[in-house]
């Protein structure tokens, strides 16, 4: 289950997504055995058929505490008064920043002409996922990064990364706790937090075949990239996509998972907050 380092690797390919969906997809039938028993807050042991399947909700609650300042409001919610309250019916009207809680990058994030969230495949959205661990090099620096000396050392162990796989970072970072905690530090510091350099982002886009990058933080860059944000320009402008604000990546392993992305196809957005799911 999660954490479990030891296991011998999944065939990633189209076989092996083919197999998880499959255990799917066997719910869907009238005689199908189908038990979920709570393992750890997020996740869950499901059965289908009495094939095990593990599913890790990557995703945190979207909350107004992801406003994160009180002059710029990134997400609030209001109750839409009418005649439907007289048989029960609850409607609210949401205003939404798309970049806010867990969410996806698409391409026209940062190109103009580049892929919205309705254009992206749905074949992109449920990939092989990779994690890097990197948490004690992210305990000992806020703005950790993902070189590509640890793709290569993740490769050494696992073999080559599957080809449109999501890589995700995972730095035991939470924004949330990190934002509180920022109150107590320097300007300066409270802006660090973890993400992917410049070179491993490049090395991904001209030497592997990658859909997506994922971190828990709410950058894919480094809190010393600054505005210039160099992996946002080089990566979703190569046509991929990237998740920020993951959760519950400790209980996923390095390799053996596939991820499901659940965003809604809206026309011209640029992304969207997501439920993202990890099954193995």
């Amino acid at each position: 289950m999660a954490g479990d380092e030891t296991r011998e690797p999944m065939d990633l390919g189209r076989r092996g997504l083919l197999g998880a969906l499959a255990l799917l997809g066997a719910a869907a039938a009238p005689s199908a055995e189908v038990r979920a028993e709570p393992v750890a807050p997020g996740a869950a042991r499901l059965s289908f058929r009495g094939s095990p399947l593990n599913v890790v909700d990557l995703t945190h609650e979207l909350t107004p505490e992801f406003n994160f300042s009180p002059t710029r409001t990134r997400i609030s919610m209001q109750a839409i008064e009418g005649s439907g309250a007289a048989v029960g019916m609850n409607l609210n009207l949401l205003y939404l920043v798309e970049h806010t809680g867990t969410h996806i990058d698409a391409p026209r994030h940062f190109a103009n002409d580049g892929a919205s969230l309705g254009q992206i495949p749905i074949g992109d959205l449920v990939v092989p996922l990779v994690v890097l661990d990197v948490r004690e090099k992210a305990a000992k620096d806020r703005n950790a990064q993902v070189t590509p000396d640890d793709i290569r050392d993740w490769e050494r162990r696992h073999g080559r990364l599957p080809d449109g796989c999501c890589v995700a970072m995972r730095a035991g970072w939470d924004p949330l706790a990190e934002r509180r905690r920022g109150a107590t530090l320097p300007a300066d510091a409270a802006r660090r937090s973890p993400g992917f350099g410049p070179e491993a982002a490049q090395m991904l886009i001209s030497e592997r075949s990658v859909k997506g990058i994922a971190v828990e933080a709410m950058s894919i860059d480094t809190g010393t990239n600054g505005p210039a944000y160099p992996v946002h320009q080089a990566w979703l402008r190569s046509g991929r996509w990237g998740i920020e604000g993951l959760t519950n990546l400790a209980g996923v392993p390095e390799t053996g998972a596939i991820l499901i992305v659940g965003a809604a196809p809206v026309h011209d957005a640029t992304g969207m907050p997501i439920r993202a799911l990890a099954l193995f």
